[in-house]
């Protein structure tokens, strides 16, 4: 197995003079560190980048903004990178009602998939008769994919 180096893939800087800097594994905020199978998606809008972090309910996570003043490549690169950690993703429905995403993520130096479950708007991810539903999905997901 290689180690992942974290060198620069591409950067940006705010309208504040904050340094943004895409590596292989993450995107480096200033002092702050987001990986990118942290990521549930990324938005481009010349000249906002909107990224939003994933939660246990979809669309929940924390979601940042930033103005950039340059961009050297960082919108896509980062939606590259956060694509490229997507190996499988299915929404499955649940029984009695509801509804999870679960997403297969590579992490860099890992052989296995990382799975999520981002459990859908309206469901309940407390309701132990869901979880054990998700938790047989899973574990048939690792068994037949990784």
């Amino acid at each position: 197995m290689r180690a992942v180096t974290d060198r620069r893939l591409a950067w940006a800087v705010t309208d504040q003079g904050v340094a943004l800097v895409a590596s292989p594994t993450c995107l480096h905020v200033g002092g702050v560190r987001i990986d990118w199978t942290s990521v549930e998606k990324v938005g481009w809008a010349t000249p906002t980048l909107r990224l939003t972090e994933i939660a246990e309910v979809e669309g929940t996570g924390a979601v940042h903004l930033w103005e950039l003043a340059e961009d050297h490549g960082l919108a896509e690169t980062i939606r590259e990178r956060v694509t490229a950690s997507v190996a499988w993703s299915d929404v499955r429905k649940l029984s009695p009602d509801g509804a999870v995403r679960l997403v297969g993520r590579r992490v860099p130096d890992q052989e296995v998939l990382t799975w999520q479950t981002v459990w859908q708007p309206g469901t309940d991810p407390s309701d132990p008769l869901l979880q054990a539903q998700v938790q047989a999905f899973v574990e048939e997901l690792r068994k037949s994919i990784g």
